[in-house]
């Protein structure tokens, strides 16, 4: 994954994100929606044959979208962590 900070203002940051699709991108776009710090967010991936697409978050003023965008990662991470223990337990059980 490649990365690079296009805009970084105090209430607006936006970045290029290359070789990642829409999986990533539309989980955090989801979790930075989840936000309460969070005005808009989202990405816009420019063509399907083009490596890179751009995320971008603004925040509510006094709030750094940096901290918000690291938070609205860690909420994704604990939702991922939490399907794949239920996924797991469900195996489990289904083994017996």
């Amino acid at each position: 994954m490649k990365l690079n900070i296009v805009t970084d203002e105090s209430d607006k940051l936006e970045m290029e994100v290359g070789g990642e699709g829409h999986t990533l991108l539309n989980l955090l776009q989801d979790s930075m929606h989840a936000h309460k710090d969070v005005t808009m967010a989202g990405y816009t991936k420019p063509h399907p044959l083009m490596d890179r697409s751009s995320l971008f978050i603004i925040v509510k003023k006094g709030k750094d979208p940096k901290k918000t965008l690291i938070e609205s990662t860690e909420d994704a991470k604990a939702k991922i962590a939490d399907f794949l223990k239920k996924f797991n337990d469900a195996v489990a059980k289904k083994r017996g």
